[in-house]
């Protein structure tokens, strides 16, 4: 058997951050790429297409795009979905194969015990900053698509203008192409999703443009549901008030009671799970409330920098500090501007 062929049969790992456009079987969505071959690759995804689906792709590799024609052969939901490849131009089908020879050259150079290891160490480590830049990108590019310009922006039909401004800069801030000229692999999907959040401020922010687009919400009950979710904003916005309030007079039993509520009205609200996990850490028979609340708070938003710090601050009450070191440490590699974690670790050493 040559190369080729074996290359064929056996999918390398993609490098890490790359992603793959796809669309067909009446969706589109940017997923991962876990491992790719000539005759074709495996897509991270949680909503893949249906087995026998036909979809096209465009790979970003660090040679170039490669675009292709390919049939699902196995669709696992939750996790992703194998794609044969069925049809490719010949100058991509020559970019693939000079990617893998390249990717199989690197890997005949590593012994299999070595690259055992790689992988328990690779399991071991917790996920980088770009990886969950990465997965927060895939996350709003798949709401660009599918969602509102509200929920892109996060705000509501009734947030004032400069609520939409704020949450438009803080976007721009984080996700612009410019900043993140190194990142190759997601430089058109970074590109595709500054236009669209640009396309949705300058629609939200402008009344003529925002009245238009609300009408064409209303042909699809997309505005409604809009209304309601604002209307649930304000019934949390309250109990949050409350919450900080009784914190203010410092009444943790009256701010855990309306905490709770702010996170029955939004379950999936890093902010809420993290803030109602401080109030029950000063009680001593809430520690294993709080612990579920903290690890809630980062399983929402790996990137919330103050349920790091807070779930720090409650094992060193708890006398664990070897505990609350990584937390802090993880807050440097997030922000490594964050001054009250470096003077915690400095402190711990």
């Amino acid at each position: 058997m040559n190369p080729e062929d074996r290359r064929k049969q056996k999918r390398v790992q993609a490098p890490k951050g790359t992603l793959a456009g796809w669309k067909g079987a009446g969706q589109s969505a940017v997923s991962r790429v876990r491992n790719i071959g000539l005759g074709g690759t495996y897509l991270i995804t949680p909503t893949p297409a249906a087995t026998g689906s036909s979809v096209e792709l465009t790979l970003s590799l660090p040679i170039g795009e490669v675009r292709a024609r390919a049939i699902v052969r196995r669709s696992t939901p939750g996790k992703g979905m194998g794609v044969q490849f069925v049809q490719m131009r010949p100058e991509d089908r020559a970019k693939l194969n000079q990617f893998l020879s390249r990717a199989t050259e690197i890997r005949s150079d590593i012994t299999p015990v070595a690259a055992s290891q790689q992988q328990v160490e690779k399991l071991n480590q917790p996920a980088s900053v770009d990886e969950l830049f990465e997965q927060e990108l895939i996350q709003l590019a798949e709401l660009a698509r599918k969602g509102t310009y509200y929920q892109l922006l996060g705000v509501t039909h009734d947030s004032p203008s400069g609520e939409i401004k704020r949450k438009y800069y803080a976007l721009a801030k984080k996700f612009h192409p410019d900043l993140h000229m190194d990142k190759i692999g997601v430089a058109k999907y970074l590109k595709e999703l500054m236009e669209k959040i640009t396309g949705a401020y300058q629609t939200l922010s402008d009344e003529q443009k925002k009245n238009a687009y609300d009408q064409k919400l209303l042909t699809t009950g997309a505005l409604n549901l809009e209304r309601s979710k604002t209307q649930s904003q304000e019934t949390v916005e309250e109990c949050a008030a409350r919450a900080q309030e009784c914190l203010r007079a410092r009444n943790f039993a009256g701010s855990i009671t309306w905490l709770r509520k702010c996170v029955i009205l939004m379950p999936n609200s890093s902010k809420h799970h993290a803030t109602l996990a401080r109030s029950l850490a000063t009680v001593l028979g809430y520690r294993d409330e709080a612990m579920f609340h903290f690890k809630k708070a980062i399983e929402l938003n790996p990137l919330n920098t103050e349920a790091y710090f807070y779930f720090g601050e409650f094992y060193e009450a708890s006398k664990l500090p070897w505990r609350a070191q990584p937390l802090y440490a993880k807050i440097l590699e997030i922000n490594p501007e964050h001054a009250k974690a470096r003077e915690k670790l400095l402190q711990a050493n």
